[in-house]
């Protein structure tokens, strides 16, 4: 399972709150992608993970970038803006997709008065009309369904605006401008500390009973933290756990 497959089963679970498609709230959303393209000069993609299909707005930015704007733009039937990502270096669009799984556990495990207040900054490199890799800063905001929990819209923003950033990606809070880096630090939140432990030693080729005996822990114990790890990083088995793990700094 690759970190798309990953990010499409979280999103899919947001459908679990059955809001309905809410014209009024699609347009509304849809013009502010449009502002931001025309005053910030950027490609603004605005993805409603409930009705799978994205609305796309090109300001200047898009004339640099190696991008048929004509054939990606206004309504496309995907969350996922390909013919955007065709010309975003490779190695940046692995970590991006990494970035954004990490920022979306993050923003999950924040209360509910500040999961919407966070925004996902990262450098990334978009290759120009002539071929040339072009720096670009890339900002994703989660906006809220209804239910104020759950996540309606992802807003990403493709720009050449230079925030002064020190590391190549940040969470922001918009409201109290705090920057925090996206360090592995953050990815650890996503296991507990002795799910990490367990993790760990099973990466170093540790079967559970060896684990049990290292930590002093049962058995049983051993194995419903290798469920739990599974189950919480969206794999199949424990070798996957563990690739997962050291994409996204756990490991």
């Amino acid at each position: 399972m690759d970190i798309r497959d990953k990010l499409n089963s979280e999103f899919s679970k947001q459908n679990s709150c059955n809001e309905s498609a809410d014209n009024a709230i699609s347009d509304r959303y849809v013009n502010i992608a449009e502002g931001y393209a025309e005053v910030e000069n950027v490609l603004a993609v605005l993805s409603d993970l409930h009705t799978n299909r994205s609305y796309v707005a090109h300001g200047k930015f898009s004339n640099i970038i190696d991008l048929d704007s004509k054939r990606c733009s206004g309504f496309v039937p995907s969350i996922w803006e390909d013919d955007i990502f065709k010309a975003i270096n490779p190695e940046d669009l692995e970590m991006k997709m990494l970035n954004e799984l990490l920022f979306f556990h993050y923003i999950n495990k924040l209360p509910k008065s500040r999961r919407f207040n966070q925004c996902l900054i990262q450098k990334i490199r978009m290759r120009s009309k002539n071929g040339e890799w072009v720096d670009t800063v890339h900002r994703l905001y989660y906006i809220p369904a209804k239910d104020g929990k759950t996540v309606r819209f992802a807003l990403c923003l493709y720009g050449g605006m230079n925030y002064g950033l020190n590391s190549e990606s940040v969470v922001m809070d918009t409201l109290t401008g705090h920057i925090m880096e996206l360090t592995p630090d953050i990815g650890v939140k996503i296991l507990s500390h002795q799910e990490t432990a367990v993790l760990k030693l099973i990466d170093e080729g540790n079967r559970s009973k060896g684990i049990a005996d290292i930590l002093g822990i049962s058995l049983h114990t051993v194995s419903r933290h290798r469920q739990n790890i599974i189950a919480k990083l969206k794999v199949r088995n424990s070798a996957e756990a563990c690739k997962v793990a050291r994409n996204i700094g756990i490991l």
